[in-house]
This record gives structure tokens, sequence and C-alpha cells, in this order.
């Protein structure tokens, strides 16, 4: 309803006509890593001087919102580590906070992910934080290893309004 009279076609998801919408998976370039800088995969560096609790992912754009045009359905989140640093997340959408979720019963699973019992809808220009607590000790080899990689992989689905913001080359900002 929100980008009516514009609909939605199911047969041509990934490239609709000038009046409807489209669907893809959750892009990483709609979203900030650890370190503050827009995401071009799911892999973040996790630096041995980030451990306790940390603000993992946020939206790219001003006050951590998402960009114009793009509304994110979410429906889990995927770790699929090895070694899994992060053993707590809790986030918060708008003025929405969700609680914590104890994630350490994941280190027995060989790619374990979360599946919320509910999705939650990320809306255009709303602001998006999902915070984590990173346990440490993190390995520090200066100057050849300064931290470890961590995969947080988002679960769901991104609505496009307009289909040439995703036209540009994979990995780059949108």
């Amino acid at each position: 309803m929100d980008w009516s009279p514009r609909t939605f076609n199911l047969a041509k998801t990934l490239s609709p006509g000038t009046d409807e919408y489209g669907r893809t998976t959750i892009i990483p370039a709609l979203f900030d890593d650890i370190n503050g800088t827009q995401m071009a995969t799911w892999r973040q560096t996790l630096l041995s001087t980030q451990t306790g609790h940390q603000t993992l992912i946020t939206g790219t754009r001003t006050g951590n919102t998402l960009p114009e045009d793009f509304k994110v359905g979410w429906i889990g989140l995927a770790f699929p580590n090895k070694q899994h640093h992060i053993t707590e997340i809790k986030w918060q959408i708008g003025d929405r906070k969700f609680g914590r979720i104890n994630l350490e019963e994941m280190r027995l699973y060989n790619k374990p992910a979360i599946i919320f019992s509910e999705g939650q809808v990320i809306d255009e220009e709303e602001s998006f934080h999902l915070y984590g607590y990173v346990d440490g000790p993190i390995p520090n080899q200066a100057p050849f290893i300064t931290g470890v990689y961590q995969r947080i992989v988002m679960l769901g689905t991104a609505y496009f309004k307009v289909i040439s913001k995703l036209l540009g080359n994979c990995g780059a900002a949108i």
C-alpha cells in the first residue's frame, strides 16, 4: 500500500515493469558493518580490540536508516562460520526494541541459523541497529593477524521500488 499504485508481479520479481515493484534477497549494501563501512558482503572483520557489546549491523544512510525505495522483510540470521565470536544479539527497528537472544548454543551446530517466529519489516528510511556481544579473546599476532572474520547473514527479502538502484556492479554501493 505504501507504494501504491505500483503493484507486485510474482512472475517478474527481478525485472518489474514501470508500474510495479520488485523483490530480491537482502543486499548487504543496504547496511553498514561493525566499523561503520557500507557492506559489500556479509563478512565482517572483528578486530582484537572489538570485544564486548558492539553495534554489528546498521542501516547505511544518515541516522542508520535504510535507503529510500527499499523495504526489507527480515526472517532471521545465519552464522556460517566455524568459529562463533558473537554470543548474544538484540536489535532495534525504528523506535521498537527487541529482546536479547543468547547464541551460545549455536556453537554445537555446524552452520546455525536463527529463524524468527514472526518476520520483521524494515521500512524505507527507517533506522535499524543489530547489537551483539563479541566474546574474546580475538586472536592478535600483529602485524599479520589483528582479528577474525565473522559472517552475519540477514535472511529474508528486499523489495525495491526503483530497479536502476540495483543495476550497478555486484558489491557496489547502492
